[in-house]
């Protein structure tokens, strides 16, 4: 199944880039945070509830820069038992749009498991689940994308 969800920063492509990349360690090693957090998971994905959570452990490869877009492999897939939960494989990606206005997307695909049996759960519930846990994501790195961004202060004065 297609996923797709994108949120706009606005600050210029030249500067959500280099911060996006910046965060690709921090990707790769959400696991090692949350474990010396006293976490095991990764990321949560599912209800507020739990009763379909599971841990999911997310792996990024290396950027592929453009002039206008950047992009990072992402495969993201459950962890002690994959087979038994979706899997994703995505790009998270910066794209100019505008002087002063980026785009942050995840755009991929996810296999739903058992076949036809997980389609029709994927049509019926898990499709919400996937889709609220890619938006959880995006949203997550565009907020640290801003953070990262603001104004140093320097002596009570903005720089």
């Amino acid at each position: 199944m297609f996923v797709y969800y994108y949120i706009h920063v606005e600050r210029p492509f030249e500067e959500v880039e280099p911060a996006l990349l910046r965060m690709i360690p921090g990707l790769r090693g959400w696991a090692e945070d949350a474990y010396r957090d006293g976490e095991h998971l990764h990321t949560r994905v599912g209800t507020r509830g739990g009763i379909l959570a599971k841990s999911v452990e997310v792996t990024a490869g290396s950027p592929v820069r453009g002039a206008s877009e950047t992009w990072i492999p992402i495969r993201w897939e459950a962890t002690g038992a994959p087979s038994l939960f979706p899997s994703l494989e995505a790009d998270v990606v910066a794209a100019y749009v505008g002087a002063s206005l980026t785009q942050i997307a995840l755009r991929g695909t996810y296999q739903a498991p058992f076949g036809r049996v997980g389609e029709a759960l994927d049509r019926a519930l898990l499709h919400r689940i996937a889709e609220a846990s890619v938006k959880a994501f995006v949203d997550r790195i565009a907020e640290s994308i801003g953070s990262d961004l603001l104004p140093r202060v320097t002596e009570g004065r903005a720089r």
